[in-house]
């Protein structure tokens, strides 16, 4: 014989899966960040770095691979209570920006396979890719912090 789950105990499963997945999705584009802004100046004081994942060429794709199911999941899961259309429009920007930068990376790679853009030490400050997906990552994290905020306030009993 199978018990139904209280539906109190159903919206804290939801609520726990929504914050889980708001929170884990601020860190990646919080990484993403600090990747974009970081590594050049890591890898010139600490040269170790250079051999890390942060510098392969892939990783870029590997966080993309990463972000839109953590992203779509989060928003949706929060959107499904709050339907607030700031927080899916700030989603939505920054995906496209995040997957058509990445793309557009993807595409300038050598044959060898290196990222034309981190082997020429294009992560710097004054290139504007890094801006766009510093741009992109600000657009998440403002995203899953309003989504984040919301389902707190719809989940509020007090």
């Amino acid at each position: 014989m199978e018990f139904a789950q209280p539906a109190h105990l159903k919206v804290i499963m939801n609520s726990i899966k929504s914050h889980f997945f708001d929170q884990f999705a601020i860190f990646l584009s919080v990484t993403c960040a600090i990747h974009c802004l970081f590594t050049p100046i890591l890898i010139i004081f600490l040269p170790i770095v250079g051999t890390t994942f942060f510098a392969d060429a892939n990783f870029h794709l590997w966080m993309l691979y990463l972000v839109i199911p953590t992203t779509a999941i989060a928003i949706f899961l929060g959107c499904k209570k709050h339907k607030d259309k700031i927080v899916i429009t700030l989603s939505a920007l920054g995906l496209l920006i995040v997957t058509v930068s990445t793309i557009y990376q993807y595409s300038l790679q050598a044959e060898s396979g290196d990222c034309v853009i981190c082997a020429s030490g294009g992560h710097s400050i004054s290139n504007p890719l890094v801006w766009v997906n510093v741009l992109a990552g600000a657009l998440l994290i403002s995203a899953h912090v309003r989504n984040y905020k919301l389902c707190r306030a719809n989940n509020c009993k007090h």
